[in-house]
């Protein structure tokens, strides 16, 4: 094993066992450096590992900061047909962190893959994970037709039910088909706090469109995923022939 990764391993056992209080500042690099008889490289190495494994954040200037007692959990989702889709919402919670009326600009059109200039009722949530202590798994934002929100309503509250269930129940349409892309980026500034993670740190984006029996889009989502938080499989199939 290498130096920073018995450095680590040691720096877990110390906020497992309460040194630094969740919330507090972490020891400055400096410090730990002359507590472990080190090199601040070893250090931000060992930091590193620490970091992905959720126990602390470090924001320049801000230094580094105890988020949870316990390594997160990787949520892992292997997807073969909508129904596997769906079922990823019905393991996680949502708590929906704003709603508004917006009108997208060319670059959200763009994303969306919808005209500039149309108007959508978009919801902003974070999906959480229950079983590992409410820790973040993505921010969303769902893009709603306002007629389709109105009658929806507060339903959306709801943490637990699909917000295409929802939409089924209060309007009839119902998905035949979702239309799903993804992309590498970097957290938006405005999630970074509220995914708990670092400023420029890897992210995997979502768009989902959710299509009726017509081929209409009455449901959009956007979703940031921090990269250490989510992993995604789908099986592919040769074909005969």
């Amino acid at each position: 094993m290498r130096r920073y990764e018995e450095v680590a391993e040691e720096l877990v056992r110390q906020i497992q066992s309460g040194r630094w209080p969740i919330g507090g500042q972490f020891a400055p690099e400096v410090d730990l450096a002359a507590e472990f008889d080190v090199s601040r490289g070893t250090i931000r190495a060992a930091l590193d590992i620490v970091e992905e494994l959720g126990l602390v954040s470090r924001r320049p200037r801000r230094g580094t900061r105890v988020e949870r007692l316990k390594p997160h959990s990787v949520f892992a989702r292997s997807v073969h047909s909508v129904d596997d889709l769906m079922q990823y919402s019905v393991e996680t919670n949502r708590q929906v962190l704003s709603i508004a009326e917006v009108v997208v600009d060319e670059v959200d059109a763009l994303v969306l893959g919808c005209r500039p200039g149309q108007r959508w009722t978009k919801i902003r949530m974070l999906r959480i994970d229950p079983a590992d202590d409410g820790w973040p798994l993505c921010c969303t934002d769902v893009y709603l037709e306002p007629d389709v929100a109105a009658a929806v309503g507060d339903q959306v509250l709801d943490p637990k039910r699909l917000i295409s269930d929802m939409v089924e129940e209060a309007t009839g349409r119902t998905v035949h088909t979702i239309e799903q892309r993804m992309r590498a980026a970097t957290v938006p500034d405005a999630m970074v706090d509220m995914l708990r993670t670092t400023a420029g740190s890897p992210v995997l984006q979502m768009t989902r469109r959710y299509l009726d029996r017509a081929g209409q889009p009455f449901e959009i989502t956007v979703s940031v995923h921090p990269a250490d938080r989510f992993e995604y499989a789908v099986d592919l199939e040769r074909g005969r022939g």
